[in-house]
């Protein structure tokens, strides 16, 4: 049976007014090895608190109709209905969720972008959610160009991303489009070719790159995994990745003047090319290994205020024993640098022939920045509706055995 506890004791002014008694909320931690239930004024509706006893985040809903006309006056001014601007709703704004990333060419950031479509989108997830395009003809278009993307896979791999696109997928109950994800595909050569003395059409690029990231509600900081046994040259190649990916972030935390915090997926990417299995990765990426791989992010993303969540997330876009090595191209295809560059020379990995992509813990990496992304765009004055939509994706992050690695933050999730 779950737990009651009385909200915090009352302060100076908290007292109700003689006859007047104010309303009380029931809430409920949403950590399920916790489960206390807690009894809070109704003047805290909409706040984030944290549980006592487990120190879970949660958001304190807002009180039905009758209790509001027992909450004074300046809590019924807060829940007045919202003024439309420049034709959007406040709530369509607090279910939007933007998705940026960090890394260089050659990371693994576009394959993660084009299989997306054989992890989740197009399924319904185990809450009853289903995530597609919200235009038709996006799915079409989707449906083409991930076929062309498996064909390049198999024969050169995916060319660098040389020119910015954006895809906006939906989340749907029923016939109803509940949540609006977008995410900016970059273009990676911007980290490695861009310097102070580049031409204006870099510096341009850069400048375009930078705002995007500011804008993010979680951004995916996209790095390689590095090799069990690394060479002098992988080492080098690593600590490059790391320095120019936090210089980005840095700079990205830096520049934000919204007030809604951001959330921060470290994604380590390619896994399947250093295990044979994903038993093998998980026995050898323990949570203090992959924290000290990327210990200078995790220090960075410790040290500022602007990051509310953040996890390490490793992840296959081919899936284990799809990968071979390219057998004799020592350049991707249209990929502009030279191996005697600092990431140029780094192996060319291709789908087998007649395999499909199995993506590996991509439905971890979209379903926990789906769920932070959207727990803090949700504002002060929380909506209900989001409020519920934020533990239907959190079951369905459960519900997937994710792997993942809390770092700040954390939603608690019922799963070993």
């Amino acid at each position: 049976m779950a737990r009651v506890r009385e909200g915090s004791s009352r302060t100076v002014g908290d007292r109700p007014a003689k006859g007047n008694p104010e309303a009380r909320i029931t809430v409920r931690c949403p950590n399920r090895n916790c489960n206390i239930v807690y009894r809070v004024r109704a003047r805290h509706a909409g706040r984030r608190a944290r549980c006592a006893e487990c120190g879970t985040r949660t958001l304190i809903p807002m009180p039905r109709t009758s209790v509001v006309e027992n909450t004074p006056a300046p809590q019924r001014r807060l829940n007045a209905k919202p003024t439309v601007k420049n034709g959007v709703h406040p709530a369509q704004k607090r279910r939007e969720v933007r998705i940026g990333a960090i890394g260089r060419g050659h990371a693994g950031k576009t394959a993660i972008f084009q299989v997306l479509g054989e992890s989740l989108v197009g399924d319904f997830l185990p809450s009853g959610l289903h995530l597609d395009a919200g235009d038709p003809r996006e799915v079409a278009r989707m449906i083409k160009e991930a076929d062309a993307a498996q064909r390049l896979m198999r024969q050169c791999g995916l060319p660098p991303t040389l020119r910015v696109s954006q895809s906006r997928y939906c989340i749907f109950e029923g016939d109803k489009p509940r949540i609006l994800c977008r995410m900016r595909e970059v273009i990676g050569q911007v980290l490695t070719h861009t310097m102070p003395e580049s031409e204006p059409e870099l510096q341009a690029r850069y400048t375009d790159y930078i705002k995007s990231l500011v804008n993010a509600s979680v951004l995916w900081v996209v790095l390689p995994c590095p090799p069990a046994y690394p060479k002098d040259r992988d080492r080098r190649r690593y600590a490059n990745d790391l320095r120019i990916t936090m210089a980005y972030l840095r700079e990205a935390l830096r520049l934000r003047t919204t007030k809604d915090p951001i959330a921060v997926a470290l994604v380590l990417s390619k896994t399947d090319a250093m295990f044979a299995t994903a038993q093998e990765a998980r026995e050898a990426l323990t949570d203090d290994v992959l924290t000290c791989a990327v210990g200078p992010l995790v220090h960075l993303i410790e040290q500022t205020n602007r990051v509310s969540d953040a996890a390490i997330i490793p992840t296959s876009a081919y899936g284990f024993g799809k990968a071979v090595l390219h057998p004799d191209a020592k350049e991707r295809h249209e990929a502009p640098g030279s191996g005697e560059e600092p990431f140029g020379d780094e192996p060319i990995w291709l789908l087998k022939e007649g395999e499909s992509p199995a993506p590996f813990n991509l439905d971890t990496l979209f379903l926990w920045s789906l769920l932070l992304g959207l727990m803090n765009k949700n504002g002060p004055v929380s909506d209900p509706k989001v409020d519920t939509l934020c533990r239907m994706l959190r079951d369905d992050l459960e519900a997937g055995e994710p792997w993942l690695v809390p770092i700040k933050g954390g939603v608690a999730l019922a799963v070993a």
